[in-house]
């Protein structure tokens, strides 16, 4: 009995005492997390930042945070319990708090006045705490008075109502309410946040179920966001079909926004579906008033651009339609957007590219085409684009390039890669200003293309050729690489060259690439490189000869411009260190070494050299051969052979 008295009488005292279990602390940063806390242990005073997220605290209050009144970070989120409570007056000290942290507190209690104290609190996290709306009903953020940012991403808010208070928080401007379940947005909802600017307002997944197309009094419930500025708004995967989303947009006329974010809307009739409708001229009316400048309609359902769909927003500068069903795209689809620059169109199902297409884009810079279902450039195709510089076509059915596409006469970066192209005959024919060019995974069979393109595109810089299955270099008795280029990387890799050079053909076609900087012939089954190969390469820098069967490297064979050398992935087993004497970095991992005394000269270079080595590093060298040291670490053979075993490894004859 005496015994049980006193292990209660020192529960008692230690319940009374604040954990003193020590946290890891570097500068001024106690990275308490994961340590299995009950309470908030006893930190230094000159603490700023705290992180005690995925503990076992139940409930902090006014003398949790004593002695730390110059924190200025501090982390709860995600306590391994339920219900964590947050006493009045627990922050009262701390006025130097700008960021706090509370997210993944399942059925979180705040009581009213728990955030008294913190006027330069800045940032509040509180998503997924189970909270309701009258987190912004009631008073409990009133004392937030410097506050930016909310962040109540998956609670269970039905409205949003914030209280009048709101409209004195003169810094706020960021609101996150995702995935709440919110029934509607009217203007007398939202009375609070009127006069604000926001710079993102994500109200992304908040289903809107009441603001049905019939039997929802728009009219009476206004416009949401009256008198209110928005810098990003995003509206995705809210249900908005056609017709309802043209009553919200009415709805909203007037209201300046920047950046409108529609994914996963069920705007179009997809792909042989006609129960719903592909947005019209209508649909976006209601907005030609807000000054909208970039639109996301990506992920949705679109088949057709129909014409004048966006006429209203004539303000658009860049639209992304990318993963619709989009097929067709009708005469005069662009009218009224002369002010778009960029246009994303990738991963729809668009098969042709006619003359008219992309009229009235006059002063387009960007055109994304990607993963569509391209066969053919028709006749004119992208006529009136004469500042369009980017071009992306990869990942097309594109079989040729002489189809009498319009000339494209500014255009700088052009991508061609995953197509089905046969041949380049034609491509310079309508863009040969062309800086960057991207012909990657096709089905070219003549290196002579290189020789062609850079004979004819002036002013190409970076050219990528690899993964073509190259047969043959049969060249043109006028065609060669010319003396004055611009080429700076050229990208050859997987297109057989060692089938090429083996029969004596093109070794001279690094031959006037004096600027050329990065060179990549990896993965060509290279087992030898020619004697003077890259002796044109004067300028060249980094050089890729990964993934060959290289078993010897003449010691001159690298220009001594050379800084950077991927060597891994190859067969070399006694490698001249002579030959790497310019480099700076260099990877020579999973080669197959011969550890006998030809290895001499490389090991001592290993264990003097200042040449970085790449990951995974020297470490992780190897010898493949002899036998009896299969697998053994070029580090301990170089200091264990070579010590205590020279006489028999280095000492006999090889």
């Amino acid at each position: 009995m005496r015994n049980l008295l006193l292990l209660m009488i020192f529960g008692v005292y230690l319940h009374g005492i604040r954990c003193t279990t020590r946290c890891p602390i570097y500068g001024s940063i106690a990275a308490c997390t994961s340590h299995s806390l009950q309470q908030v242990p006893v930190l230094p005073p000159y603490i700023t930042v705290v992180y005690m997220r995925e503990n076992y605290i139940r409930e902090i209050n006014q003398t949790s945070f004593s002695g730390l009144e110059g924190l200025k970070e501090l982390d709860l989120s995600w306590q391994r319990v339920t219900g964590l409570i947050i006493r009045n007056n627990t922050f009262e000290r701390l006025a130097n708090l700008t960021v706090l942290h509370l997210g993944n507190n399942k059925d979180l209690q705040i009581e009213t006045d728990a955030f008294v104290g913190l006027s330069n609190l800045r940032n509040l996290s509180l998503y997924r705490c189970d909270l309701t709306e009258s987190i912004l009903q009631g008073d409990y953020l009133r004392p937030l008075v410097s506050l930016e940012t909310l962040d109540l991403y998956g609670n269970r808010l039905k409205r949003i109502q914030p209280a009048l208070y709101f409209v004195n928080m003169i810094h706020f401007q960021e609101l996150n309410v995702k995935l709440n379940r919110i029934e509607s947005i009217c203007e007398e909802d939202l009375l609070g946040f009127q006069g604000k600017h926001f710079h993102f307002l994500n109200m992304n997944s908040v289903y809107l179920n009441g603001m049905t197309e019939t039997g929802f009094d728009w009219k009476r419930c206004g416009n949401p966001f009256r008198n209110m500025s928005i810098e990003k708004l995003d509206l995705s995967l809210n249900g908005l079909n056609v017709d309802k989303a043209k009553l919200l947009f009415n709805a909203m006329q007037g209201t300046h926004i920047h950046y409108l974010i529609l994914e996963h809307s069920n705007m179009g009739k997809s792909f042989g579906f006609n129960t719903n409708k592909d947005p019209n001229q209508q649909t976006f009316e209601g907005l030609k008033n807000s000054g909208v400048k970039l639109l996301d309609l990506s992920k949705s359902f679109i088949f057709a651009l129909q014409y004048a769909v966006f006429s209203p927003l004539k303000e658009l500068k860049n639209i992304t339609l990318a993963h619709n069903q989009i097929n067709q795209i009708h005469r005069g689809a662009f009218f009224g957007l002369e002010n778009v620059q960029s246009l994303n169109l990738s991963s729809n199902l668009l098969g042709e590219i006619y003359s008219y297409t992309f009229d009235n884009l006059p002063n387009i810079l960007q055109l994304d085409l990607s993963y569509n279902h391209i066969g053919a450039l028709g006749y004119q195709a992208f006529s009136g684009l004469p500042n369009l510089l980017i071009l992306d076509l990869t990942g097309n059915s594109i079989r040729n390039l002489y189809g009498s596409p319009a000339p494209l006469p500014n255009l700088q970066h052009l991508r061609l890669a995953d197509n089905k192209i046969t041949s380049l005959y034609g491509l310079w024919d309508f863009v040969n200003t062309v800086v960057i060019l991207n012909v990657q995974n096709n089905r070219l069979t003549n290196l002579e293309d290189v020789y062609i393109v850079l004979a004819k595109f002036k002013h190409i810089e970076h050219f990528w050729y690899g993964n073509n299955f190259i047969q043959w270099c049969n060249l043109q008795s006028n065609i060669s690489v010319p003396l004055i280029n611009s080429l700076k990387l050229l990208e050859l890799r997987n297109i057989a060259l060692q089938s090429i050079w083996s029969r004596g053909k093109c070794l001279e076609v690094f031959e006037n690439l004096g600027k050329l900087l990065s060179l990549d012939l990896s993965f060509n089954s290279l087992q030898s490189l020619p004697d003077g190969i890259f002796n044109g390469l004067v300028s060249l820098e980094e050089m890729d000869l990964s993934f060959n069967s290289l078993t010897y490297l003449q010691t001159d064979i690298f220009p001594r411009s050379l800084n950077v050398l991927d060597m891994s992935h190859n067969f070399l087993a006694s490698p001249d260190p002579a030959t790497f004497h310019s480099l700076r970095l260099i990877n020579l991992f999973n080669n197959r070494f011969q550890c006998d005394c030809h290895l001499k000269d490389f090991l001592m270079w290993l264990n003097g050299t200042n040449v970085t080595f790449l990951d995974p590093g020297v470490a992780e060298f190897s010898c493949e051969f002899p036998a009896d040291l299969h697998g053994v670490s070029l580090l301990n053979f170089s200091s264990h052979y070579n010590v205590n075993k020279a006489k028999t490894i280095f000492g006999r004859k090889c």
